[in-house]
């Protein structure tokens, strides 16, 4: 059964292809957009089953990441969301579930997996795409991103090591730029990072070991890493 889909995405490339994919399979694309004020305004205006949309999109007067799903959950609860993404932090899926969210889509996966996502989501059935399955891990006792972080830091360190920054961190994750900080800052002392130059080192080991079938074993500046 084909299906109405409003597709939104800051990359006007990636929104082709999932335009593209949703029509091979007999969805009507009623809209596009690349920017959060455009996203609102389409949502007001043309009605839709079903909402695919990236997570952080760029922003005008109306707000992106965690707010931005929270705004259409409450103003838009019939619309049904795939939500795209490359930031599959444990906390970003336990909040997004918790709004509603059951499918998610990493953007780094191939498109022709996306009709199962939209399948799934109009069933309410949960779907995470295999790479969301199994994000920048978090680490054993003693390994990669420490121990004696909580589970917030090791959120917080695990999107930094994905290459986002602290503004999109703070929208996707729905907490205060103030707050990540704090938890980057926390998690820094933890593990004895002096400075942002050895935090960052220590996050390019991280990044550079997330493809391995290993838990990571990078460890920060003066330490080694455990067996």
């Amino acid at each position: 059964m084909f299906r109405t889909v409003l597709v939104a995405d800051g990359q006007p490339l990636v929104a082709a292809g999932v335009k593209a994919v949703l029509r091979s399979h007999r969805h009507r694309v009623v809209g596009a957009a690349h920017d959060t004020d455009t996203l609102f305004a389409h949502l007001r205006d043309t009605a839709c089953d079903l909402l695919v949309t990236e997570l952080s999109l760029p922003s005008g007067v109306m707000p992106d990441g965690m707010p931005m799903i929270r705004r259409i959950r409450r103003q838009h609860p019939q619309v049904r969301i795939v939500l795209l993404t490359a930031l599959a932090q444990p906390a970003v899926l336990r909040a997004l579930r918790d709004l509603g969210v059951v499918a998610v889509f990493d953007k780094r996966s191939d498109l022709k997996h996306l009709p199962m996502a939209v399948h799934a989501a109009m069933i309410g059935r949960d779907y995470l795409s295999p790479a969301s399955r199994h994000p920048t891990p978090a680490s054993p006792p003693g390994r990669g991103l420490g121990s004696g972080l909580t589970p917030r830091e090791r959120d917080v360190l695990g999107a930094y090591a994905q290459g986002h920054g602290l503004d999109a961190i703070a929208h996707t994750m729905g907490r205060s730029i103030k707050t990540i900080s704090r938890q980057k800052r926390s998690a820094m002392a933890k593990l004895g990072l002096a400075n942002d130059a050895q935090f960052y080192r220590y996050l390019a080991g991280l990044h550079a070991d997330a493809g391995s079938a290993d838990a990571v074993a990078a460890s920060p500046p003066g330490r080694t890493a455990c067996a």
